[in-house]
């Protein structure tokens, strides 16, 4: 099983999954982490002047944005954000990954949490 945080710098969670750079992917066996990589993620293309027109051409094109930021944790089972646009979070979910929102800020506190059966979801920090 393998989990993933988004982060911008491997060790904090990032607020924002659209503007994070990486994921850290943590493999679980046996209850317990035996591997930690860090992933870059593909950036939400103009993610800030993104402008959502009712054209088809802009809806297809922010389609594959989501897709291309799912695509390195494709062998993932949970992703865990700080927090999330709603529709992100649907992709996420579509894509067959649990999504976990959580405020903690620390990946190693995120993943004891996770391990321990602790780490809780905040569906507040979906936006």
């Amino acid at each position: 099983m393998k989990i993933a945080l988004v982060s911008n710098n491997g060790t904090q969670i990032s607020r924002h999954f659209g503007r994070a750079r990486s994921y850290v992917v943590v493999t679980i066996e046996e209850g317990r982490e035996v591997t930690r990589e860090v992933r870059a993620k593909p950036a939400h293309h103009g993610h800030s002047q993104h402008i959502h027109g009712p054209d088809e051409a802009s809806a297809h094109e922010h389609h594959h944005d989501h897709d291309a930021m799912l695509a390195p944790i494709a062998d993932c089972g949970v992703v865990i954000a700080n927090g999330i646009g709603a529709p992100m979070s649907q992709r996420v979910r579509r894509a067959g990954l649990q999504l976990i929102c959580t405020p903690m800020v620390s990946v190693d506190e995120a993943v004891a949490a996770y391990l321990a059966g602790t780490l809780e979801d905040h569906p507040d920090l979906i936006h």
